[in-house]
């Protein structure tokens, strides 16, 4: 409630200084100011009201539609570095932000290096994508990985998952989406456009040589699973799919995502109640031209192949993707209990498994290597 009303506050403040300048031109003039403060008065009690429930949400419609992209202490990765023996030295936000803090300065090989593995990809609406190939630890490899990252993340989020699929036989291609990372802008559409854009990936990645006929396995974290998911049904032949922290769909997501409070954390300030939710989500939409709640990953999962294996991973402290929505999605898969797993960490929270239970993991991402449809 809290954030709304500075918010609406702050707008209405803006006018005030033509109200001052009015009032010092009648006091040298020598004129009375009552009315002129009354009528200020019954103006801005007005704005306020209309700043409230229409100025707040629309500027923060339009913040998510045109402003959203990768935080911050991510937006120095410059790609994935690997040792002289080929191992992948796993960078983080944690590792990104000690680099910057230091003032560490690469060697420059290793940026030609991992400036290198980095791809241009065109997608759609003029968009190109930042896309990272992670050779494989042998040739020919087992499959092909096309990974996709979470919401105001970039590629870096997906280095712990790389690694371990490289190291079970993938050949990894990390996917940057539009607004993120290295990629370029576009209205966002809460997965709608990213969903081109894995589409957009996966061709690229198909027209390599030698990689027409490798399996095709799709990973996605957060806002990537509404991506990968939504572009299944346009995607021939996918071998396996991995969904950490799945999204339900995007109405929901948007409403837990909007109300977010955590004790001791300071964002907790901008958890908005309704109507401002709501307000603000159909803001989002009309800035983008779409529609929230035509946004249902949940329905495309529920109509998956039935021998296509899927791995869905969720934790039992995730607030975005809660551990009953998770259990659902599952439940409504089509795939017989042989092509589908479901991990629910007791520790897990949103996306962090990876890098809390390295080991196992790689143990389900193995299930699923060892299950991908011929």
């Amino acid at each position: 409630m809290i954030f709304p009303i500075v918010a609406a506050l702050l707008f209405t403040a803006a006018t005030l200084p033509v109200v001052l300048l009015l009032a010092l031109w009648l006091l040298v003039r020598r004129r009375p100011q009552r009315w002129l403060w009354r009528r200020a008065l019954q103006i801005h009690a007005g704005l306020f009201v209309v700043h409230l429930f229409v100025t707040f949400p629309l500027a923060l419609g339009y913040v998510g539609s045109h402003l959203i992209g990768t935080r911050p202490p991510d937006r120095p990765y410059a790609g994935p570095r690997l040792s002289a023996a080929g191992e992948l030295l796993t960078q983080s936000t944690a590792t990104l932000r000690r680099e910057a803090a230091d003032g560490v300065e690469l060697p420059a090989d290793v940026v030609a290096a991992a400036a290198a593995r980095a791809h241009r990809v065109a997608s759609t609406d003029g968009v190109e994508l930042r896309v990272f190939r992670l050779e494989p630890r042998r040739e020919p490899p087992v499959a092909v990985a096309v990974l996709v990252h979470g919401l105001f993340r970039c590629a870096v989020e997906l280095e712990p998952v790389a690694g371990m699929l490289r190291d079970l036989g993938c050949e990894c291609w990390l996917v940057e989406l539009r607004n993120h990372g290295g990629s370029s802008r576009a209205p966002f559409r809460g997965g709608l456009g990213a969903k081109d854009d894995v589409v957009a990936a996966v061709e690229y990645v198909r027209r390599q040589p030698g990689r027409a006929q490798l399996p095709v396995l799709l990973y996605g974290v957060s806002l990537g699973t509404i991506a990968t998911t939504l572009a299944l049904p346009h995607i021939d032949g996918v071998a396996g799919v991995a969904l950490d922290s799945p999204i339900d769909d995007l109405l929901a997501a948007a409403h837990r995502m909007l109300s977010f409070r955590r004790e001791g954390d300071r964002r907790s300030w901008f958890a908005l109640y309704e109507p401002w939710r709501s307000l603000v989500i159909a803001a989002l939409g009309w800035w983008s031209g779409f529609r929230v709640a035509e946004v249902s990953p949940g329905e495309v999962l529920a109509t998956l192949p039935h021998d296509l294996p899927v791995l869905l991973i969720g934790g039992a402290h995730d607030d975005r993707a809660p551990p009953a929505t998770v259990r659902r999605l599952f439940e409504r898969l089509p795939e017989p209990p042989e092509r589908r797993l479901l991990w629910l960490d007791d520790d897990g929270g949103h996306g962090d498994l990876a890098e809390l239970k390295p080991a196992e993991y790689r143990e389900h991402l193995r299930w699923l290597l060892e299950h991908l449809r011929r």
